[in-house]
């Protein structure tokens, strides 16, 4: 063979060559790229469903400890009304609806006042799992008003326990 055919051979052979690098260089840069761009897309979407993940965490603490609130305003206020009705039946019962001082119905219908706020606030607040339970103590509650103002005892205990296992349980 001439040189210059051995030349031209050597030409194409360090053309190849040339070509083959370029391609191996481009194709692992290729790669590379697309492994830290899949790297980063996964690394986005991981850091954003755990940033969604604390976001809810902090609404659902925030709405427990807003519930909690409110459940205890409630039963606060039901509790200082059921006091006020029990001495109301105690004193109808013993000495008559005449006996009764205006003094007492005007603590009755300020704690009931007071009672019928904390109900809405609940209502607000409340799932929906809870709203039959606080119906339910509602109208119990209304009947032993009535009770009370004939000087009966009634007994709800009941519609306190629904109430109260719902509210706990929203709480848990």
């Amino acid at each position: 063979m001439t040189r210059y055919a051995q030349s031209g051979m050597a030409a194409a052979a360090d053309t190849t060559a040339a070509w083959f690098t370029l391609a191996g260089a481009l194709g692992g840069v290729l790669v590379t790229s697309a492994v830290a761009l899949t790297t980063a897309v996964l690394n986005h979407r991981w850091q954003a469903q755990t940033t969604q993940r604390q976001i809810q965490h902090e609404r659902d603490k925030q709405l427990r400890q807003e519930r909690r609130e409110t459940y205890a305003k409630y039963w606060n206020s039901w509790n200082r009304l059921m006091h006020l009705l029990g001495e109301l039946q105690q004193r109808v019962e013993h000495q008559g609806a005449a006996a009764v001082p205006d003094d007492l119905y005007s603590q009755i219908n300020t704690a009931r006042g007071e009672w019928r706020d904390a109900c809405d606030a609940v209502y607000l607040i409340c799932s929906q799992e809870a709203v039959a339970p606080m119906e339910e103590h509602q109208r119990t509650t209304q009947a032993r008003h009535a009770a009370a103002e004939r000087g009966e005892h009634m007994i709800g205990r009941d519609a306190y326990m629904n109430l109260n296992d719902a509210m706990r349980k929203e709480l848990l």
